[in-house]
């Protein structure tokens, strides 16, 4: 694609549909155009890829430019990217106007036509801005561990330039695939050529081998001992010397024709090392991943066979390597401390190691705090400040522990950070004295400090600053609370009482709460209200905040840089933060009001609720504001509220808003000074100054020390991170719900740790088996009728059936909604050989006038459970067709014929219609079946 400059326009020949040739590099057969009215500056990478879909009707995988006076072995660019793209159009637009050729364009599209080349940098994650955390990518040293791997194959990074053009000087920058060995071709020495050559081999899958290695000579051929039926083998044959007078290794003679089909085994070629080198990112970004998958990864993007040993050895040699560089990066944190003390004096800079007995140094600690952040924050900012720790993900393992503020309008303010091995009382106390020392607070006097559950954390605040307020997290107090106590309705309760401003609201909703469950009010009252509850915050620092969200967010914007090694990850966090301030500065010049766009926001939502409220005056800037049964008093003069949220906030409630707004006045006057427009540009006054790269940090005469030490924790250490229970819950959709991690109580007593089966105030006649509870069997509800001779039964006469041997009989099992009834005044015929077996119970009354007939001079065994009150069996024993002797007093009720379904398998259902073909089997037609089937 050749380029040429017209105005704000650019002449541009378009090729494709072509190939390329090398030895030289031409681009062969291609379909040409050309535009001359496309303005390329006003595209993005991913648009102009769209209009070049459109221009050749094909997609473009593969985009290359050359301008016009340059060849294309040398002037060839590839654009794969923003970067590249914004680069194109740059050195278009950047060409002097007598070498291009021109057209002329009128005046208005030459204004029309103006780009603007100025590429801002978007970071700001509170302004819905997105920071890049890859300033350091260019940096051979910072960016050695950081394992980038492109997004859209996650294949390694090439800091080279792609070269498509064979050189006569071997490049070790070119990608594996386009490495050929080529006659003539000179290496640094042979392990360069036996890279080479097998790249070469697994991108082409030819079977090489070596026939001769060692420091001064090569031979490789192909196809060790196969020959095809000429009795002749593969001709590739390559041959290498090393030359003395130039110090160089070369090909000295090459045959490069190949007669082999491909092979996905290569033997010996393909080293551990080979494969460590190209995966070397990929375990670096994953240190846990098994070798199994390893090989899994290796035959997809290789395409080739490689063994579980050649996997696991590249694994190892990764490691050993990875180890290697990091005991360099580790060495080089005292010469990083000295820049930073050096550009930016003032800064905090203190770093601690562990000197062992045998005289060997690991690292320990490293705090930074820079001047221009104390500054800030001391002379704009709330004295309110965040603490939290957050774990290191990359191959350097730890903690980052932060400190945050809050600046006028709200957001986050970062004034100091520290990597340590371990959180624990040790280090944040040691944290805490430094940050205090750098912001001169002394014991804490004026101090809000907001910070989670850490037991350590806890006591270094209560022993280092023992005046300050601190405030816990009530997120994860909200947490752990309903780990024990669930239901939306202990949740609901716990944030009304977490936000309440007064102790009287306090109470009311923790009285509720009482009354459900007396263990919850326990729990929490344990946790000590005063630090998670706005009804016992201090009024003075303006700030309600009870969450600790300031470093949640901090800890979310860098997490991209906490995978970084720890050198890197520090500087892609000062390259962050020095942006900010520069950035929150030009924006807050820009603001014509005295009050911060944040706060305003919030004033104009209370603007349109403090119309509801009545104020009523009472005496000089006094008023009584009611709302139906709420009333509260107000002073305008003092800023006070009965409700304690103006006194919290800084800035007037919604029953002060209301007063003011009856007289008529600004509310912004009444606002706190921290929340103005100046006061914001006293925190983003001062900057950090910019270092020098790391190849001109300077030297410091102490002992290098090592990465920390592995902390094996007890137990099988764990491979995934611990979900909250909120995070759990909202993880996806879910077919069952579980009790798991309730609490069981006892449904007679109604204590907890127990059920009924073993509760000690069970009932003496109640069985303990739980199983007692369910439902009867089915067996045990069935009725079972054996039905042979035809008798008259009469109410109150007596039957003794005795039963035969040569009865045939069938069971049927009847589900409970098909129960279909025999109408009253109508006598049930059943034929020989029928047997039927009820599933329920069956509640029958006694009619006189209603007898069943059985038909020839069989028997009849009855099994029914009467008003579930008669339990023994009845038989019935006939003797002959006139005397029928009952045994065991027993009325016995006229019942019920229920057509229902055979006792097959207990899934199966059986119909209307497989019945009367069952009939039809044994009886002959439908016709001669005594049931009526419907």
């Amino acid at each position: 694609m050749a380029s040429s400059s017209t105005g704000m326009y650019v002449y541009v020949d378009f090729h494709y549909n072509g190939f390329f040739s090398p030895n030289p590099l031409v681009y062969l057969d291609p379909v040409k155009t050309n535009v001359r009215d496309v303005d390329f500056g006003g595209f993005t990478y991913k648009e102009f890829l769209l209009w070049l879909t459109k221009l050749t009707n094909g997609e473009c995988d593969n985009v290359y430019y050359c301008m016009r006076k340059e060849s294309l072995c040398e002037g060839i660019r590839r654009i794969d990217s923003d970067a590249d793209y914004w680069e194109f159009v740059e050195t278009v637009y950047s060409l002097e106007s007598d070498s291009l050729e021109r057209y002329e364009l009128d005046e208005e599209d030459d204004k029309d036509s103006e780009v603007s080349m100025k590429m801002e940098y978007e970071h700001e994650w509170d302004d819905e801005d997105e920071h890049t955390f890859d300033k350091t990518v260019r940096d051979p040293f910072l960016d050695k561990l950081s394992g980038h791997i492109s997004d859209d194959d996650e294949e390694e990074a090439n800091n080279g330039k792609l070269k498509d053009v064979v050189f006569p000087v071997h490049n070790e920058n070119q990608e594996w695939e386009q490495m050929v060995p080529v006659l003539g071709m000179k290496f640094s020495n042979p392990l360069e050529l036996k890279l080479c050559i097998t790249n070469y081999a697994v991108k082409n899958g030819y079977d090489l081998w070596y026939e001769k290695s060692d420091h001064e000579r090569l031979l490789v051929k192909c196809c060790k001992g196969k020959t095809n039926k000429q009795g002749k083998g593969c001709p590739f044959r390559l041959w290498a010397t090393w030359m003395s007078s130039e110090k160089s290794f070369q090909i000295k003679s090459l045959n490069d024709m190949h007669n082999c089909a491909r092979v996905f085994k290569f033997g010996s070629i393909v080293t551990y090392k080979w494969i460590a080198k190209h995966f070397m990112n990929h375990i670096l970004q994953k240190p846990k991943m098994s070798i199994r998958k390893l090989k899994a990864k290796v035959s997809k993007k290789f395409n080739l066979i490689a063994s579980v040993g050649q996997c696991r050895n590249a694994r190892k040699y990764a490691f050993q390597e990875i180890e290697g560089t990091l005991k360099e990066h580790y060495a080089k944190t005292w010469s990083y401390g000295e820049e930073i003390r050096r550009t930016n004096p003032g800064s905090t800079v203190k770093m601690d190691v562990d000197v062992m007995p045998d005289g060997t140094t690991y690292f320990s600690k490293f705090y930074v705090c820079f001047k221009g952040l104390k500054d800030g924050w001391i002379e704009g900012c709330r004295r309110v400040i965040g603490l939290d720790g957050c774990f290191l993900k990359g191959i350097c393992r730890g903690q980052l522990l932060s400190a945050i503020g809050r600046d006028a309008n709200n957001h986050i303010y970062p004034i100091a950070w520290a990597v340590v091995s371990v959180e624990s009382k040790e280090t944040w106390k040691w944290f805490i004295n430094l940050l205090i020392e750098d912001l001169g607070m002394g014991v804490g006097h004026g101090l809000t400090l907001i910070s989670d559950q850490h037991k350590g954390l806890l006591e270094a605040v209560k022993e280092r600053v023992p005046a300050a307020e601190h405030r816990q997290c009530a997120r994860h107090i909200c947490a752990n609370f309903l780990k024990r106590f669930k239901g939306q309705v202990f949740r609901k309760l716990f944030w009304y009482a977490a936000a309440a401003t007064t102790p009287a609201k306090f109470e009311q909703h923790m009285n509720e709460i009482k009354k459900l469950e007396p263990l919850a009010y326990d729990h929490l009252m344990e946790r000590d209200p005063k630090t998670w509850s706005k009804a016992f915050f201090q009024t003075d620092r303006a700030c309600d905040a009870y969450e600790n969200g300031i470093s949640e967010s901090f800890n979310s914007v860098i997490e991209v840089a906490r995978k970084r090694p720890l050198i890197t990850m520090l500087e892609e966090i000062r390259i962050y933060v020095m942006e900010r301030l520069y950035r929150q500065k030009i924006k807050g010049q820009s603001w014509d009001l005295t009050i911060c766009p944040t706060i305003r926001l919030k004033l104009s939502k209370l603007k349109d609720l403090q119309r509801f409220w009545k104020v009523i005056p009472s005496g000089y800037q006094q008023y009584e504001v009611r709302l139906g049964y709420d009333a509260y008093v107000v002073d305008i003069g003092s800023r006070t509220c009965a409700c304690r949220t103006w006194q919290l906030t800084g800035y007037p409630c919604v029953h002060g808003y209301a007063c003011i707004a009856s007289l008529n006045r600004d509310v912004q006057e009444y606002v706190s000074p921290w929340f103005t427009t100046s006061m914001y540009l006293n925190c983003y006054r001062n900057t950090i100054n910019p270092l020098n790269g790391s190849d001109m940090w300077p030297h410091v005469d102490y002992i290098s020390p090592l990465p920390p030490k592995r902390r094996r924790l007890p137990g099988r250490p764990s491979t995934k991170r611990k979900r909250d229970q909120i995070e759990r819950e909202n993880q996806g959709k879910k077919h069952s719900i579980t009790k798991r991690g309730s609490v069981m109580k006892c449904s007679i007593c109604r204590e907890s740790g127990h059920n009924r089966t073993t509760c000690p105030q069970k009932p003496i006649g109640e069985s303990s088996n739980a199983s007692s509870k369910k439902k009867k069997s089915k067996k045990a509800d069935k009725v079972k009728v054996v039905l042979a001779h035809e008798v008259d039964i009469d109410s109150d006469s007596e039957v003794e059936i005795e039963p035969e041997s040569d009865v045939d009989s069938f069971d049927l099992e009847f589900e409970d909604d098909v129960q279909p009834e025999v109408e009253d005044g109508v006598e049930p015929e059943v034929q020989d050989g029928v047997q039927h077996e009820v599933q329920d119970e069956v509640q029958a009354e006694v009619e006189p006038e209603n007898h069943p007939e059985v038909h020839d001079a069989n028997q009849v065994e009855v099994h029914l459970a009467v008003q579930a009150e008669v339990e023994p069996e009845v038989q019935v024993q006939v003797e002959d067709a006139n005397q029928i002797v009952v045994q065991d007093q027993v009325e016995i009720p006229a019942f019920q014929v229920v057509v229902g379904k055979r006792a097959r398998k207990p899934s199966e259902r059986i119909t209307k219609l497989k019945i009367r073909k069952m009939w039809e089997g044994k009886q002959g037609s439908s016709d001669d079946n005594p049931y009526e089937l419907d």
